[in-house]
């Protein structure tokens, strides 16, 4: 008798902890109730919730199956159930469970609503579509259905159509998880970054302290090239939690594209100490050394950000810079050579490739790398340069001429072929000079 009244104790402290949203001593005297009397189904129901809370999945599935062995037949339980299969993947699972409680409860608009998320994630968009229209006739105002749909949409591409069933959840439930972050997200990969912004930000005013989204926030105002606004969306995300990776990363990043690299090197180290095994850190750490000029210390860093991935493109162009710094073109080539066959529209590899064999005297291949640069960016103006310097350096008037004038179109302002013109000049007179007085011509008149 007093182990029975124990177990109606714990379920009644259950009860109080779940309502507190203390889930796992909820859990903890739910379990202890239950090995008092393990017949009641209710308490494998609630039992399942509790671990839905946790995240805990497949040990919410185990307690309804429990519940549903002591009491079949309970639509909630069962929906509960199926929405788990689909969280874990087995959605055939899922499909078969609501295929049968829809047989048995034809007017049951969640058996159809579910079905379109299982749909969705096996890539049969076809039925998704079809449970919709189904479910649509029974609940035309289901904002489970809107989102369904919606990310059945989202992954064929059809992102306006999804922006239009997203907010359509928002007008049937203005508090709907996860929605504005959504269309935000669709908004950003359209490129409307305006529209991406606005979304970003009411998500963050529905749920202020998240910190992925406002890393969200700070990844698609660096696209809008608002460096110190997504700075400083970084540094609150820093503040609000010291330990995010991300965020410190990020901000290295930033002082990267802002030439500031002993901050960059500060947030990469940082972030190093947190987890070494970052993927890509080094190769970050490895570069904002070389900007700092210390070559044997970026060299350290580079070394084991490419023995870790030899294919990290980061890495390499760092990597051949440095070495090329160093006088060591060849070596250097090597990294370019593979940053190419990773990579071969890279206008940067090219070019730098080109800067090897000009180095080693080879002017035709650096011209001809060059070139490829144009290929991959008619207006780099660091390979028309190059070429500009190759041609007049070869006597070759015509396409030195014609590099120099469209490396000005593309930056007026280019210190290096400003300079060029009165060059391109002088070279050309020595050269005449030099052929009219050459005792070849001098003998011959």
């Amino acid at each position: 008798m007093n182990d029975w009244l124990d177990a109606e104790n714990r379920i009644e402290r259950a009860l109080q902890l779940t309502e507190a949203e203390q889930w796992t001593e909820a859990l903890d005297e739910l379990d202890a109730a239950i090995a008092i009397n393990p017949n009641d189904p209710n308490w494998h129901a609630q039992r399942g919730q509790i671990l839905d809370q946790l995240g805990r999945y497949e040990q919410a599935i185990e307690a309804y199956d429990q519940a549903l062995l002591l009491d079949p037949g309970q639509l909630e339980i069962d929906t509960a159930r199926a929405i788990n299969l689909i969280r874990v993947g087995r959605h055939n699972d899922a499909v078969q469970a609501l295929e049968g409680l829809a047989q048995l409860h034809p007017d049951f608009e969640p058996a159809y609503c579910h079905r379109i998320a299982a749909y969705t994630r096996m890539g049969q968009h076809h039925s998704a579509e079809e449970m919709f229209y189904l479910a649509q006739q029974i609940n035309p105002d289901c904002p489970n259905c809107f989102h369904h749909v919606a990310e059945s949409l989202a992954a064929r591409g059809k992102l306006r159509k999804a922006i239009y069933c997203w907010k359509r959840v928002l007008e049937i439930e203005p508090h709907y998880p996860q929605v504005r972050q959504r269309i935000a997200e669709a908004h950003r990969a359209q490129k409307q970054y305006q529209e991406a912004h606005e979304f970003y930000l009411s998500a963050l005013r529905a749920d202020p302290g998240n910190t992925d989204l406002l890393a969200d926030l700070g990844d698609l105002l660096i696209e809008m090239d608002d460096l110190p606004a997504a700075a400083a969306k970084f540094q609150l995300v820093h503040e609000l939690d010291p330990q995010c990776q991300r965020a410190l990363i990020m901000l290295g990043l930033i002082a990267s594209q802002s030439d500031e690299a002993d901050e960059a090197v500060r947030y990469f180290e940082a972030a190093l100490a947190r987890d070494e095994q970052y993927p890509g850190l080094r190769a970050h750490l490895g570069e904002a050394e070389l900007r700092r000029g210390n070559h044997y210390e970026a060299l350290r860093h580079l070394y084991l950000a490419l023995e870790d991935d030899p294919d990290d493109c980061v890495a390499l162009m760092a990597m051949g810079n440095c070495l090329l710094e160093l006088g060591r073109a060849s070596e250097a080539a090597e990294h370019f050579e593979h940053m190419i066959q990773l990579e071969p529209t890279l206008a940067g590899a090219h070019h730098n490739l080109a800067v090897c064999r000009f180095i080693e005297n080879d002017f035709h291949a650096g011209i001809r790398h060059c070139l490829d640069a144009l290929q991959c960016d008619p207006d780099n103006v660091m390979a028309l340069h190059k070429l500009a310097l190759a041609y007049l350096h070869l006597g070759r008037w015509t396409e030195a001429r014609e590099m120099i004038d469209r490396g000005l179109a593309a930056d007026p302002q280019h210190p290096g072929l400003n300079a060029l013109p009165k060059r391109f000049w002088k070279l050309r007179l020595s050269r005449l000079v030099r052929r009219y007085l050459s005792p070849n011509r001098a003998s011959k008149g």
